[in-house]
């Protein structure tokens, strides 16, 4: 039977896949014209194909697209001509394979098509050399970098100085925001209004908990949680939802007293899955000079 548009001409069981239309107009056009140009970029040398003869222009034809993703011909050939029809995650991902496209070339694949991007493969824990030092640069306001997981990956001395011994010599499985939150006695004395933070962080957890379903690294974290602190067992059963918002914190230090700082959470463009965290005064108040005398008193 010939495939007509809304159809699903993919391979196997890609043709029963869920699909998700292209957007608009404007989004089949740019998606067509970038498959175009990945396809005739495309160096057809080690993909396996039988040799071609002399080509007449540079890349891969469309049939061999075809041959090398599954793809039915008919489908690969009308999403190039920008066509009204529907597209899976499974067909994009056997294009991108197909073209060899890389990770940043791949996510703009799926945006134009309307999906959201596919993660990376590997879910690095390095935090570029520029963020590092865009932290120090932040001194004498904290601020510390997190991922997905809220494991704290990389912090200013500012920072230190807050937690202090909180937050040195810890094994990296701890070095975590909501299980210090949740597990340090010492974070708690620090906060005076921690039923507050520790609710807040729970919900926090449980929002994130669904862009986090494959993820061993936060079930093993949101387990040991429920497991170890009756606080957090019971607003986690609550399913109470929600997403972070710039707000105020406010700390009893031990060494300067009471503290109160805004925070706000920065995206790490380069590397998505990380989050750059930073607090500070209200320019001239009482805390501001309690935070630069903190961190000139050193450890």
């Amino acid at each position: 039977m010939a495939a007509t548009p809304g159809s699903a001409p993919g391979t196997g069981d890609q043709a029963r896949e869920a699909r998700t239309p292209v957007p608009d107009d404007h989004g089949r056009k740019a998606l067509a014209a970038f498959l175009r140009s990945r396809r005739e970029r495309a160096d057809p040398a080690g993909t396996g194909l039988p040799p071609g003869g002399r080509r007449r222009t540079p890349g891969l034809r469309r049939e061999e697209v075809s041959l090398l993703s599954g793809v039915s011909l008919t489908w690969y050939t009308w999403l190039e001509q920008g066509r009204d029809i529907h597209v899976s995650p499974q067909i994009l991902l056997a294009l991108a394979r197909a073209l060899r496209l890389d990770e940043v070339e791949r996510a703009h694949l799926f945006r134009l098509a309307g999906l959201p991007a596919p993660e990376p493969a590997e879910r690095s824990l390095e935090v570029p050399d520029a963020v590092r030092a865009f932290l120090d640069k932040l001194m004498p306001n904290p601020a510390f970098v997190i991922d997905r997981c809220f494991d704290i990956l990389a912090w200013n001395p500012a920072q230190e100085r807050i937690l202090g011994p909180a937050l040195l010599d810890r094994p990296r499985r701890e070095l975590n925001s909501a299980w210090m939150l949740f597990r340090v006695p010492e974070i708690r004395a620090l906060m005076p209004e921690w039923e507050r933070e520790a609710r807040w962080m729970a919900g926090l957890l449980r929002q994130q908990a669904a862009y986090e379903l494959d993820n061993p690294r936060f079930s093993e974290l949101v387990a040991e949680l429920v497991d170890t602190s009756p606080y957090f067992a019971a607003a986690w059963e609550t399913h109470d939802v929600v997403e972070f918002r710039s707000s105020v914190r406010r700390y009893r230090h031990p060494k300067v007293g009471d503290l109160e700082v805004s925070y706000v959470r920065l995206a790490v463009e380069e590397a998505p899955r990380l989050s750059l965290i930073c607090h500070f005064a209200e320019p001239g108040s009482a805390s501001e000079e309690r935070l630069r005398r903190l961190v000139a008193l050193g450890r």
